[in-house]
């Protein structure tokens, strides 16, 4: 039964006293805040050292008043415990905004896609404006499709490229340097360097999550294959009218070959899928420049060898559609496009527009911040709305990892993320908007 303030003797319990003006004792709060999980206590019932390192997504609840739940973010006693959660919403929202983010740029290149489909044919002769300012030796990838554009002329592509400016700003947002864990990482080791003491921020390395910038990769390559893709089909028509047009895209293969390993080793099939497919269209572009060009047979045997090397991952992009079809939503009609590019050099970029927004509308949804957040057993975060677990069987939309659902119980290995979850309704108080 709860005691009256004047009944406490506060040398041997003393109250604590929230922003909120309610107060609890010593014991009381300690208790409700969980302290002999986080910290060896001493027999005065005080901290004396950190029981264990800070896990993402490791506490069972936010701790909150008890009275009113407001905030205790102000009690220096048990700050490291209220923003560990903190650092778990921040967390949350960064996922939450980098899916909508991402799907809402999908959608933009969509249209650019089906705009630069329905344009006119380029003129054949250029305007007094048009063309090459300078010669360009770089053969980054913004600078190839400035080629292209340039040697084009007019507006064909101005829009695309403004586009690929604003998802590769979005990929410099997703990098993992500007994840709420790695910042937090990255402040104490540096506190670490400047006080020459030992830090105590620990967390495992797979927390840190992979997929938006996987995603953002996968979405400027595939920008430059729009561009590419409709300069080749247009490119015949204009050739006696333009001067000769060196491409290079071997930094695209590479970052699509990095992109592959990157998504394999993370257990995103979608985006290897995309990575796959997009290093073929490149394969293919490559492949059918060099042979516009006088060859010898050192070039005749280097494009077989692309070929090769692109029906392997082209291959291997079919069997992760077969073995994960509901994450590869789509895929297949891109695929067997890029078949189409090796085979018989037919560029175009198959507009499956529909299809593609409900995929992209859909993966928004999925992570919505909205419903019950947990964990697959690979560690990739997905929401579930209702009661919790879904009534019927279900898997990870990532990974196809087994997630359950019957009877509303989870698989082996999936883990219940109360905090992120409760954090929208939690920190509402603590002013994190």
């Amino acid at each position: 039964m709860g005691m009256q303030y004047h009944e406490i003797d506060l040398n041997e319990d003393p109250c604590i006293f929230p922003d909120c003006g309610h107060f609890a004792t010593k014991t009381n709060m300690d208790g409700i805040m969980d302290m002999k999980a986080h910290y060896e206590i001493s027999a005065e019932e005080n901290p004396t050292a950190i029981l264990n390192t800070s896990e993402p997504f490791s506490m069972d609840e936010v701790k909150v008043c008890p009275t009113c739940r407001g905030s205790l973010r102000s009690i220096s006693r048990y700050g490291r415990i209220v923003r560990r959660a903190m650092l778990d919403e921040a967390t949350k929202k960064f996922i939450a905004w980098s899916q909508t983010e991402y799907s809402m740029l999908a959608e933009l290149l969509l249209d650019v896609q089906g705009r630069i489909a329905k344009a006119s044919p380029p003129p054949r002769t250029l305007q007094k404006n048009d063309g090459p300012k300078k010669k360009i030796l770089s053969n980054s990838r913004i600078t190839q499709i400035q080629l292209i554009r340039d040697w084009v002329g007019g507006s064909r592509y101005d829009e695309a490229i403004k586009l690929w400016q604003r998802i590769n700003n979005f990929l410099g947002q997703v990098r993992r340097e500007e994840q709420p864990f790695q910042r937090v990482n990255d402040f104490v080791q540096h506190a670490t360097r400047m006080r020459k003491t030992q830090g105590i921020f620990a967390f495992d390395e797979a927390k840190i999550q992979s997929k938006g910038h996987l995603q953002a990769c996968t979405l400027s390559l595939k920008c430059d294959t729009i561009v590419i893709a409709d300069f080749m089909a247009q490119r015949d028509s204009l050739l006696e009218a333009r001067q000769k047009l060196a491409l290079d895209f071997s930094q695209h293969m590479n970052e699509c070959e990095t992109l592959v390993e990157r998504a394999r080793a993370t257990g995103h099939p979608r985006q290897e899928t995309e990575a796959r497919v997009y290093f073929a269209q490149f394969c293919a572009f490559s492949r059918a420049l060099a042979s516009a060009e006088e060859t010898d047979g050192e070039t005749d045997t280097n494009a077989e060898k692309l070929k090769e090397k692109a029906k392997e991952h082209l291959a291997a992009a079919r069997e992760l559609v077969a073995r994960y079809t509901g994450q590869t939503e789509g895929m297949m009609l891109e695929i067997e496009a890029a078949e189409k590019m090796l085979r018989d050099s037919v560029f175009y970029e198959p507009v499956s527009t529909e299809e593609l927004r409900a995929v992209y509308r859909a993966m928004a949804v999925n992570f919505s911040g909205t419903g019950h957040w947990y964990l697959c057993a690979n560690r990739h975060p997905f929401t579930v709305g209702g009661c919790g677990m879904p009534m019927e069987r279900t898997v990870c939309p990532e990974c196809g990892a087994p997630v359950g659902g019957a009877n509303h119980t989870p698989d082996a290995g999936v883990q219940r993320a109360h905090e992120i979850e409760n954090l929208a309704r939690d920190l509402g108080g603590m002013g994190i908007n």
